[in-house]
């Protein structure tokens, strides 16, 4: 990547945290191409402002330092204790104002692009003063502009933008009710990229846009894979487009490579099509082995690479079956999972994305498979984190039960199209919303979700209370189900919401329910974490409610409640035992959490009861239901234990909770995510007040006192009530921001009466150089594949023909490695077999022909091999019908570090038959070795049987460091 060196100054002299040793990985493309997080050092103003505040000599000065993710206004816990229905006319309906100088260097062949992951709601831009676009269409939704004309290059260039979360009533999901809260501001990341004129377009674009990537075959041990990548050609003139894809396994080795080159007509795109197959290192995609490959698709002008961009897949194939119900890779699987509002407490939708990849973890950790996007298009983070840890997706546009006209419908329509553009390619991604909590399909939305995307399912969003009830034109009939909902007479069903409660009592009702039939495929619980939500329109003594909900699996600081803890007793293999604590554990009932067979609980080392899972029809179709002791526990320890036939295989020990006396504090854990200066980062701090036995006193009223030391700074306007910080279920949080400065953040909380606790993080620069901060590296070493054979020999498709019929080709030069030679030799002559034979099994191609040596012994010599590590698989199936099949082969390496004999054992059963190797390939040996860049690698092939040949039939050499 050619980054320009006056917007690397200006990036170093805005947040002075890039360093000049930044570089790309081994084997990664340097292009044109640059992307820069420009998240830090904006000037914010809330509303109106007097003059002109695009102008470069408009007077910010007193206008807020901000980062982004930014919301407008942080809000209280409890909303400001605002009193407003959920159509949300007025409150935090506002604009707010945000400018920032960036010095950009753009050479005349080169374009300059901002990219939103999202604003709330419209946005208008201004470059320089003059206005360069507006996007109008949803807040939900990644959009950029083409800043390129009103650059000035080598200058500073103000950005100015608004960000107007207005009620609108064209815009979704206004102007309806929604039962979630419409925030505001830049709340998610903002980017700077310059590409060549010649470049892979933005996704979201048209349908042909950025790169699309489907499997459409998926095997047990292969699968194929088309890749679209569209090219934009901005220049006046044709140009030559060459484009060479790699698809990079989990270890950064190119395992195949595509090249395709065309004229590109001026002011036009072109898209290329490019399918291959996926054999020798293939890996299914799923919940409990998520495998990604990459694909590196770089852009070449002539032969200079100018353009790249790189995209995650996976292989999976999903489908309904009568019977089995949802199948993923050939495997019935039943989804269990939770739905998942983007927003936290004070903060609103202004979530950055360690934040959004704790949640997506503890979700997993939970042992949940499934998380339903609700109720609207969410952060790119969030899905990449499902993608890595092996989370499935049902995803909507942002809508709640009402529609509106065809203006509304008309954008509403964009927003779907951008999302499923924009997310298409995730392999975690396997429903579309047609509609959400709409009664039912709304044909607009189904039709949409098709045209752009045929691969995937959709679901109806239906209720049990008004609408249809089947899937109508959907895929699924999705339901919401808080109560005994009848299923569909046919339909394949999911519980899209149902009932949540800390004790899991109505979660193990809903799962069990849905798990009696086959034609039912989900259950997805309302909901993962507490989220604000305003009053309804309706406020009487049915639906007045709190301003934060109280009945999801995590609080709305992310902390689990005891409910988790079965989801993981229910879903997780590993062995799980645990005492509910006193906000599920009480009125004269213990719940236990365990996949054990039996647990006996003890109070104060006596035996209260040893006792089987409950058994009552509500939980009847679970794996592991809950235990429940009927027992008064007044004070004292509780302790139980779990046993499997009778062995024990682990014990949880909790005391009754006595009075608040210390305070223990820890950051929130957001596992193998730095930390990063500069203010763009996020972490929470929890404060859990603690009795002496160590147990969070969940009764606790205390008020938190946190102070703060060091590179770091608390979320708090002193306007919502952040800190002191109130109590919920035991535990205060708090959010920490750091400093522009890399450095360690000391915390300490306090409370009258308690012994206070301290804790401490460290920061890391960040590289906003997005590029080299997230680029892996990429070992694009040959692979070469030989097929040796006689005259008639049926050369394998893909592979490399080395053709003879006398020792006068016994060398081959490979295709692939420049100056390396093969020489066969071997006891006795050496012998060519290719006479239009032909055999049964994997390679058979390959393995129907072949040399050999009568005498029992063949040496590969190989010269010429450049200095590294290698892998080689020789191919060894002995082909005439009056000789012995041997697996009886001895194997002898010299290579750089000496010489190394073995006996292959790679193939345990013998082959028995001369023309078939069943469903297996021909037998091989795998042999490993190194090269110095000079010496010749021998590896020499004995037959250790009394008598009979010694066959090659072909091989794959690969280098592997």
């Amino acid at each position: 990547m050619k980054l320009t060196p006056l917007l690397f100054i200006s990036i170093l002299s805005v947040s002075g945290l890039w360093s000049q040793t930044s570089k790309l990985p081994d084997g990664f493309p340097e292009t044109n191409r640059s992307k820069i997080n420009i998240n830090n050092d904006w000037k914010f103003h809330l509303g109106d402002v007097s003059g002109r505040p695009w102008d470069s000599n408009f007077n910010d000065s007193e206008w807020k330092k901000i980062s982004v993710p930014h919301t407008m206004q942080l809000v209280s816990y409890e909303l400001d204790s605002i009193k407003e229905t959920w159509v949300q006319e007025k409150y935090l309906r506002d604009f707010g104002w945000y400018r920032k100088s960036i010095n950009i260097d753009a050479e005349p062949d080169e374009k300059v692009f901002i990219e939103f992951e999202g604003v709330h709601n419209a946005t208008e831009i201004w470059v320089n003063g003059e206005k360069a676009g507006s996007f109008k269409i949803n807040g939900y939704v990644p959009f950029h502009f083409d800043i390129t004309e009103y650059v000035k290059p080598g200058q500073e260039n103000l950005i100015a933008i608004k960000a107007d979360n207005s009620y609108d009533k064209s815009i979704a999901p206004d102007p309806h009710r929604t039962d979630y809260v419409k925030f505001g501001g830049l709340y998610r990341d903002v980017y700077l990229v310059k590409t060549n004129k010649l470049h892979v377009n933005f996704n979201w674009e048209d349908y042909k846009a950025g790169v699309h990537i489907t499997t459409p075959t998926v095997n047990s041990t292969n699968g194929t894979v088309s890749i679209e990548t569209t090219v934009a050609n901005e220049y006046d003139v044709p140009k030559k487009a060459k484009i060479q894809t790699r698809i990079i396994n989990s270890k950064g080795y190119v395992i195949k490579k595509l090249q395709d080159e065309v004229i590109v007509p001026e002011n036009t795109t072109h898209t290329f099509y490019q399918t291959t197959g996926i054999e020798d290192d293939f890996h299914l995609w799923s919940p409990d082995s998520p495998y990604l490959y990459r694909v590196n698709s770089i852009v070449y002008e002539g032969e200079e690479s100018v353009d790249f961009v790189e995209n995650r897949f996976g292989f999976r194939t999903f489908k309904l079956v009568e019977g089995k119900g949802f199948v993923l890779n050939g495997e019935p699987i039943f989804l269990i999972g939770v739905n998942r509002h983007q927003n936290f407490p004070n903060i609103g939708d202004a979530v950055p994305d360690a934040l959004h990849y704790q949640e997506a973890l503890q979700y997993k950790q939970a042992g949940m498979n499934i998380i339903r996007l609700s109720h609207y298009t969410q952060d790119d983070a969030f899905l990449e984190a499902c993608d890595e840890l092996g989370l499935l997706v049902y995803e909507e546009p942002s809508t709640w039960i009402e529609w509106g006209g065809e203006e509304w419908f008309s954008k509403l329509g964009k927003a779907t199209r951008t999302m499923i553009r924009n997310h298409r390619n995730h392999p975690s991604i396997v429903f579309w919303g047609a509609g959400i909590n709409h009664r039912g399909p709304v044909p607009q939305m189904q039709y949409i979700a098709k045209e752009e995307d045929p691969f995937r399912l959709t679901a109806s969003a239906s209720s049990p209370w008004n609408g249809v009830k089947n899937a109508g034109i959907t895929d699924v009939h999705a339901t919401m189900d808080y109560r005994r909902t009848e299923w569909p007479e046919s339909d394949f069903t999911m519980v899209m919401e149902h009932g949540s409660s800390a004790n899991a009592e109505v979660n193990q009702f809903h799962i069990s329910r849905y798990k009696a039939s086959k034609q039912n495929i989900a259950t997805i619980g309302w909901l993962g974490a507490d989220y604000n939500h305003l009053q309804p329109d309706i406020v009487d003594s049915r639906w007045s409610r709190d301003f934060m909900t109280t009945y999801a699996v995590l609080s709305a600081y992310r902390v689990p409640k005891p409910v988790y803890y079965w989801y993981q007793s229910e879903l997780v293999p590993k062995p799980i035992v645990h005492i509910a604590d006193e906000t599920a554990s009480k009125n004269g009932k213990i719940r236990v959490f365990s996949n054990a067979s039996e647990v006996a609980l003890y109070h104060n080392d006596s035996l209260i009861a040893r006792q089987l899972p409950d058994n009552v029809p509500e939980k009847v179709n679970l794996n592991h239901p809950s235990f429940t002791f009927n027992y008064n526990w007044r004070d004292g320890e509780l302790k139980a234990e779990a046993f499997i036939n009778g062995e024990k295989t682990g014990e949880h020990i909790r005391n009754k909770q006595a009075e608040p006396f210390e305070i223990d504090v820890k950051f929130s854990n957001v596992k193998g995510q730095a930390f990063y200066a500069g203010g763009s980062d996020l972490r929470l701090v929890h404060a859990y007040v603690m009795d002496k036995n160590g147990e969070v006193v969940t009764s606790a009223e205390n008020k938190i006192k946190f102070n703060i030391s060091g590179e770091g700074e608390f979320v708090d306007n002193g306007q919502i009530d952040a800190n002191p910080a109130r109590l919920y279920n035991g535990v205060a949080s708090i959010y920490v921001r750091p400093t522009t400065k890399a450095g360690k953040i000391e915390i300490t909380a306090s409370s009258e009466g308690l012994k206070g606790g301290e804790t401490s993080i460290t920061t890391k620069n960040f590289n906003p150089d997005e590029i080299i901060r997230t680029a892996q590296p990429i070992y694009d070493f040959p692979i070469v594949k030989i097929d040796i054979g006689g005259d008639k020999q049926l050369v394998q498709h893909e592979w490399q023909e080395w053709t003879g019929s006398s020792n006068k080709e016994l060398q081959f030069k490979l295709k692939g490695f420049e100056d390396v030679k093969l020489e066969v030799s071997g006891a006795g002559k050496i012998n060519w077999f290719g006479n239009d034979a032909s055999m049964l099994g994997d390679l058979s191609f390959m393995g129907t022909d072949g040399v050999y040596s009568e005498e029992g012994e063949l040496k590969l010599n190989i010269s010429g091999l450049p200095q590294g590590k290698y892998v080689l698989e020789s191919f060894h199936h002995t082909r005439r019908e009056n000789v012995k099949l041997t697996n009886n082969i001895e194997v002898e390496v010299k290579h750089a570090l000496g010489s190394v004999v073995k006996k292959a054992d790679d193939h345990i059963v013998d082959y028995y038959e001369h023309n078939s190797t069943g469903e297996r390939r021909p037998l091989s040996i795998k042999n490993y070795f190194d090269s110095n860049g000079k010496a010749d690698v021998i590896i020499s092939f004995r037959n250790l049987d009394e008598k009979g040949d010694m066959w090659l039939n072909g091989f794959i050499l690969q280098r592997i460091k």
